[in-house]
Order: C-alpha cells, then structure tokens, then sequence
C-alpha cells in the first residue's frame, strides 16, 4: 500500500490523488458496473503496490475483420498519483497484437498525438501485479489532462467520478467505451444527495 492517508475528495491546485480516494472512485463506478452488467470487477492484490481495477474484455472488429480481444486493467500508481490504463490485445486464436499493431490501432483522431511521441503515449512494460507483458498508457500527462476537467466541475459546482470522467479520456484512444450511463450515473447520484 501507498499510504494511510484520508479520504479526500476534494482536490484543489493538483489534481493527484491518494490510495483513498482511488478506491473510492473505483467502489461508485464498479457500483454502476454492476448494476448494468457490464463486466467491471474489483480485485485486490495482496502483495502489489497497485490495484487492478478490472478484467474486462471488449470484442472489436478489426480492418482484416478479425476480432481482437481487449483485457483493461486499472490501477493506481503510487509514484504519479493517478490511475494508470494497462492493456493487453490478442487476435481470437492468441495471437498478441504487437506495439506497432497497437498503435496502427489507435483512432484517427488520436494519432497526430501519438505520431509526436509514441514512446511517451503508449508503450509496453510488464504489468506490476500480474509480471506479464501488457501495454500501457503513460500517465505522465493525466494530470495536465485532467486539471481542466475537475476545476470545471467545481466551477459549475457538479460532483464527477475521476475514474469515469478519466476513462471516458483515455479510453478511446486504445478502444475501450464506456456506455453513457456512467456519466448519468454520476449526475443520478448527485441528484439522490440533494
């Protein structure tokens, strides 16, 4: 574990965040989860400093139309303080995908981002709980990113999920869509407390 410290859900000047608060996103969005059967699960390791989040798998067609198996994990990295997206990808009968096929996967609307610095974007490490190979989005810049989407929300005073309101960033990039429910989710659970 990272630290004992308090749950804190608001975030002022920086956007990072503790173990806590981690796991207090992870608990309402894994709630919504359930609730519309999607298939996000919460495990705990025992001896990792990280915690995944899921073990979720997306079936997408591929421009071959082979269909390629998506497995996210989510977890909370102690050294930046914000969630990390680790990701595998592997072809029906296997076969992983390669970081070059990773990125020749990435949307369109995501690759003159990736093209500027591929190796700060994407890149393949060995996930820190399981000891396997699996890509990952870099969380160098999730802060820099998220900033202007948490200061809005108290601006407009509205409560987000950060791992919601994350994932519908990063996602995309590597195929993984939330339904809109969970932002709906959010805003239910906002009206419930008032």
């Amino acid at each position: 574990m990272c630290g004992n410290e308090p749950l804190s859900l608001n975030m002022e000047e920086d956007e990072f965040f503790g173990e806590k608060t981690f796991q207090h996103y992870c608990a309402e969005f894994i709630k919504h989860s359930q609730q519309i059967g999607d298939g996000w699960e919460w495990k705990i390791s025992k001896e990792a400093l990280e915690l995944p989040l899921d073990d979720f798998e997306v079936p997408e067609t591929a421009v071959a139309s082979e269909v390629i198996k998506y497995e996210y994990h989510v977890l909370y990295s102690c050294s930046y303080q914000v969630p990390v997206l680790y990701f595998r990808a592997s072809f029906l009968d296997g076969r992983l995908l390669t970081l070059k096929d990773i990125w020749e996967e990435v949307h369109e609307c995501y690759k003159t981002r990736l093209l500027q610095g591929p190796w700060d974007t994407i890149t393949q490490q060995e996930h820190p709980v399981l000891g396997q190979p699996f890509f990952v989005l870099h969380p160098c810049k999730t802060n820099e990113f998220m900033t202007p989407v948490l200061k809005n929300s108290r601006r407009i005073n509205r409560n987000v999920n950060y791992i919601t309101s994350w994932l519908s960033i990063v996602g995309p990039v590597v195929g993984l869509n939330l339904p809109l429910s969970y932002a709906n989710a959010t805003s239910q659970d906002e009206r419930n407390v008032d």
